[in-house]
Parts: C-alpha cells; sequence; structure tokens
C-alpha cells in the first residue's frame, strides 16, 4: 500500500478533543473563500486548532483537521502561514495562529509577524489530495478554482512525467500522468473568436524542488515521477508543489544522431544560446574568461558529440566571427580530423547575437552573403528594421563521388515570440509576418533564376510547425499556409513548395525547445523539391532542451551547452536520386 493510502487507513475521525475552535476564531476555509483572493484580505484574523503539514525556512502550512472541514470541494482547508524566518513547529503540531491575511503574488497567506501557539504535538496530517489524470484538468473550460481550491492543502501524485527540466530556480514542470505535453495550433486559451485556439496544456503545473529547504536535484525532462508530496502553493497564478517527498528516475543524458554514411552530406542547425566571448568590445555581454572557456568546450562536444560534425551548420546566437573561429579552434583541438571555417556578418540585433554558419572542409565554399540587413517595414508611422538577425547565403559544392554536389544554404533566426500577446503584440506580430514575407520573396526569387536549386534553409524560425493563431510563419515561408489560418494570414509566395523536416520525425520527436513544460518545434530544416530525392534521413540530436540547467557548469558532457537541440538533415549525394522529379515550370 502506498504510504499516503496508509495514512488514510490509519486517520482517525476525530484528531483530538481539543481541536473545537473557540467563539471567535474563522477556520481555514473561510480564510480562503470560493474565489482566488481572500474575503479576508488585509485583515487580521485568528484561526485556532489546525495541524501542521509542512515547514519550511520561513514559514509552515496549516491545514483543517476533517472533523471541521466544511467538505465543499470550492475551498480550500490548507493555508501558509510567513513567519519570515525557521518557525518553532513542526509537522503534527496543533496550532493556534494570529495575523494579517495577505495574497503575496497571489499566495493566500497569514503574515505580519504572525502569533503562533502550540496546542500539542505528534497528531497524523490531513491525508492529501490525489492529483492524476483527471486532476487538475486537462480540458478547457476548466473551473477558475481548478487548483484554488487546493492551495495551502497537502496533494499527491503517485505516478507522473517531467515535462520541463530543472531550471535555473529549482522548479520542475510536470503532469500527474504518464506522457508528455507538446504545443499545439493556435492563440492560448481563451484566444480570439474565429481563430484557432490552444487549449495551453492546463494538466502542468510545477514543483519547486527547494522551497521547503530540501535540495535542488537535477531532474531531466521525460523523466518519470514515482512519488510527490507537499503542500500546493502559487506564484502568480502559477501553482507549484512544495515537496516534503518527491522520487524519481531518468537520468540526464544526451543521444547523438546517427553517423553520416559515405557520400552523405550533413546540414544542421544549431542555436548556440548566447555565445558571447570574455572581450568588451561594444554593448553585449561579457562572460569571464572561465565561462567562455567552458561554453566553447561544451559547444565542441555538441557539434561533435550529439550533432556529428556536420558538413554545414547554420548557428543562431553567436556574438561574432571571432567566437566562431574560437570555436572552430576548439573543435580542431578535441578531434584533428574535424576542421571547421567560420562565417558571420553582424547584423542589427540590439543584444548583440547573429546568424553565423561553421563550414566543414568537406565543402567547397562559392559565396557566403548576407540577406536584408537594410530592409525596413513600416508599423504606425514609424520605421523599423524587417531583420534583427539577417540570414546568411552559402553556396557550395560538396564531393563524395566523380561529380560535385551543388547545393545553398539559407542560415536563419526570426524574430521570437516574445510579447506576441503582450502590450507591443502589434508590433511583434508585423515584424514577424514582415520577415516571414520577405524572406519568402527571396527564397522565390532564388528557386526562379536556378530551376535546379538544390535549396535548404536551416535555423531557429522561432515559430511552430503549424500556426500559432496570431501569425503563420512557417507557412508563409514554405508557401504552404496553414488552412487553420492567422490573426495576420499568410500568402503563398513560394512555388513549388517547401518541405519542413521536421514533419517527418515521428509526433514524440517533435520538438527542439521546451517551455512552459510544453515541448515544441522551433527550430527546422526546409528543403526544396529539388532536394527531395536526395534526403536520406533526418534527426534531432538530444540533450538541450530536456537536460537540467545544473548541466550547463558542467564542461565534461555537452548536455545543456544551449537550450534548444540541433537537427541534423542527410542527403545522399553519390547515388541518383530516388525518384524523378518534376522541374519548375
Amino acid at each position: 500500500m502506498h504510504p499516503a493510502g496508509l495514512r488514510r487507513t490509519l486517520l482517525p475521525l476525530l484528531l483530538l478533543a481539543n481541536l473545537a475552535a473557540p467563539a471567535g476564531a474563522v477556520e481555514i476555509w473561510e480564510i480562503q473563500g470560493a474565489a482566488n483572493s481572500s474575503p479576508y484580505a488585509g485583515q487580521v484574523v485568528t484561526t485556532t486548532g489546525n495541524v501542521v503539514t509542512a515547514v519550511g525556512p520561513q514559514g509552515f502550512f496549516i491545514q483543517t483537521p476533517l472533523s471541521r472541514s466544511d467538505n465543499d470541494p470550492t475551498t480550500s482547508d490548507g493555508i501558509y502561514v510567513y513567519t519570515g524566518s525557521m518557525p518553532a513547529v513542526a509537522a503534527g503540531d496543533v496550532v493556534d495562529v494570529t495575523g494579517r491575511v495577505s495574497e503575496y503574488h497571489a499566495l493566500t497567506e497569514i503574515g505580519s509577524s504572525p502569533q503562533v501557539t502550540k496546542r500539542s504535538s505528534g497528531s497524523q496530517t490531513p491525508p492529501p489530495v490525489e492529483l492524476g489524470p483527471d486532476r487538475p484538468s486537462p480540458f478547457r473550460l476548466q473551473p477558475e478554482n481548478e487548483m484554488e481550491r487546493y492551495e495551502g492543502m497537502l496533494v499527491h501524485v503517485a505516478g507522473g512525467t517531467v515535462t520541463g527540466p530543472t531550471d535555473q530556480v529549482g522548479k520542475i514542470a510536470l503532469v500527474a500522468h504518464e506522457g508528455r505535453t507538446f504545443r499545439e495550433p493556435g492563440i492560448e486559451f481563451p484566444g480570439l473568436p474565429g481563430l484557432p485556439v490552444w487549449d495551453g496544456n492546463p494538466e502542468v503545473f510545477t514543483a519547486k524542488l527547494d522551497a521547503l529547504g530540501g535540495v535542488v536535484v537535477d531532474v531531466p525532462a521525460g523523466a518519470h515521477v514515482e512519488e510527490l508530496e507537499g503542500p500546493l502553493a502559487e506564484y502568480d497564478g502559477s501553482y507549484e508543489v512544495w515537496p516534503t517527498s518527491f522520487s524519481f528516475t531518468g537520468t540526464p543524458q544526451g543521444r547523438a544522431v546517427r553517423p553520416h554514411a559515405a557520400g552523405e552530406l550533413t546540414v544542421a542547425t544549431q542555436n548556440l544560446y548566447q555565445l558571447f566571448d570574455d572581450v568588451k568590445d561594444g554593448t553585449e555581454t561579457v562572460v569571464s574568461s572561465e565561462v567562455y572557456a567552458r561554453r566553447l568546450a561544451k559547444h565542441s562536444r555538441l557539434v561533435r558529440e550529439v550533432l556529428g560534425a556536420p558538413d554545414v551548420l547554420a548557428v543562431q546566437e553567436a556574438e561574432s566571427l571571432k567566437v566562431l573561429t574560437d570555436l572552430a579552434a576548439r573543435i580542431a583541438q578535441d578531434d584533428n580530423a574535424v576542421r571547421y571555417a567560420g562565417y558571420l556578418m553582424p547584423g542589427n540585433d540590439p543584444s548583440g547575437i547573429n546568424v553565423g554558419l561553421l563550414v566543414r572542409d568537406t565543402v567547397n565554399v562559392s559565396t557566403v552573403h548576407q540577406f536584408g540587413k537594410d530592409l525596413t517595414f513600416s508599423y504606425n508611422g514609424t520605421t523599423y528594421t524587417t531583420f534583427d538577425r539577417p540570414p546568411l547565403v552559402l553556396e557550395g559544392s560538396y564531393r563524395a563521388g566523380p561529380a560535385a554536389f551543388p547545393f545553398t544554404v539559407v542560415a536563419v533566426h526570426m524574430r521570437s515570440l516574445s510579447g506576441i500577446d503582450g502590450s507591443n503584440a502589434g508590433f511583434v506580430r508585423a515584424k514577424r509576418l514582415e520577415g516571414a514575407i520577405r524572406l519568402a520573396e527571396e527564397i522565390q526569387a532564388m528557386q526562379s533564376r536556378n530551376r535546379d536549386l538544390r535549396l535548404s534553409v536551416a535555423g531557429d524560425f522561432n515559430a511552430f510547425e503549424f500556426t500559432d493563431g496570431f501569425v503563420d510563419v512557417l507557412g508563409e515561408v514554405k508557401g504552404a499556409p496553414d488552412p487553420a489560418g492567422a490573426l495576420l494570414p499568410a500568402t503563398d509566395l513560394v512555388e513549388p513548395d517547401l518541405a519542413d523536416q521536421a514533419l517527418t520525425l515521428p509526433p514524440s520527436e517533435r520538438y527542439s525547445f521546451v517551455e512552459g513544460g510544453n515541448a515544441q518545434v522551433l527550430d527546422h530544416i526546409l528543403t526544396s523539391q529539388t532536394l527531395a530525392g536526395y534526403v536520406r534521413d533526418v534527426e534531432m540530436g538530444r540533450g538541450n532542451a530536456d537536460a537540467p540547467a545544473g548541466s550547463a557548469a558542467d564542461p565534461t558532457t555537452a548536455l545543456r551547452a544551449s537550450d534548444h537541440d540541433g537537427m541534423v538533415l542527410y542527403l545522399e549525394t553519390v547515388h541518383r536520386p530516388r525518384r524523378v522529379l518534376e522541374r519548375i515550370p
């Protein structure tokens, strides 16, 4: 029997006779109320005869004994008492508390130097609320107080899945069932009328591993939660468990792509996550020499051990050509057989991150040029640059047989989703669409100039494989608008269409990034129809998106070198295409 079940079996109907509340005291469920904030906020209250369920370094949780619960599913029987320092109570103590009620970042608490009187010790804590596949509900509409009704109460997860790894503040995202959660098409609930709506995966919640003074452990996304128990807290509308017990199975580990076969040209993309050097030469971020050396070591491992040292690697978020040259040197130092040349042209990004290319000596580079640095658009009467990180265009050839294999790679990093539903949302949406349109126009011009163009467009598109409901970036660039539509709809400017190779991956593999516990594809490789017959494979290199933040400090592993996973495309160049392609009219 599970320990929680044992507690339920042994719990007496009446914990102690002296738990009856005296006149003038209010019950916890009265303080909590049925709404999302307390009807007693700002008032001094006294609540008596409640059981301490969990203790942390700055406060403790108390809960109404079962014998006094109002048995109302809309009100909580638990509340947090903020003391500001280590309280002199323990789980199982029965206490009286007097203090002022407040909503601290939406967490209902009793504070303002509360008076705490201990009546007794050793009482059984109330049984936890069981979270599972239907609690919290995975469906919309949810009751407004779906999780609020358990705020401050003990909750328990008997089995679940970690959907977001341990982050920089010691939190994990999880669901109380088997299986991960993925981003889906549309605007997050409640959405906008007439446009696709994503439910937001409301079953996802978090656990703050060290909230009660516990140790932060490195938990990867995909790990199995064996047992989690603790009070349910809240921070700005996000509900999180503060564990009193936690166990899981799963260790942080990477997964390399397969080795490329003889005659295969590999084209890849990898976001380097703000790879800045240790030299102050502008307004960009500067890191210490130790941090820079560690990051170069990790990225060398990432490129070689996880991505298989691809022939062409489109990179994003590199500071400068010097940084790529340093990375190429570190890769050669670690493996003298892997030789890269870096290509980067500064763009317009105010934070100093740029699009670049690492190209192996297996490729004969004809030209590398930047596209669209000076393009502008107008929004509300003001002129803005279209691309913060203008695309780079590589024209080259690869020789593995008697004839050279000419190809073109466009490396991109499109405008992010940040702010797409905020106070500056109109501008963000307009800029995302403008960048997609201009890129689509350039792709079409390239295809028109060269009917045999073997084109791949690789990078961080900051866009899903489907419409986000506001802007259909991928649909615009591919020339295949999503039928679900968008607030700013895509147009069909590309003929023949490009193919998104991410869609060839199994559904469980379609992610390169994890946001809010939801796996999603932000990084894509698009290919022209003239490349279709040469495509042999596409794989994701794992070890970043699912890895805990703590792995970033370990130079002996590629884990968490970045926050994005990379994608590798395999092209067979020696043999004829598997099928005859129609020429572009």
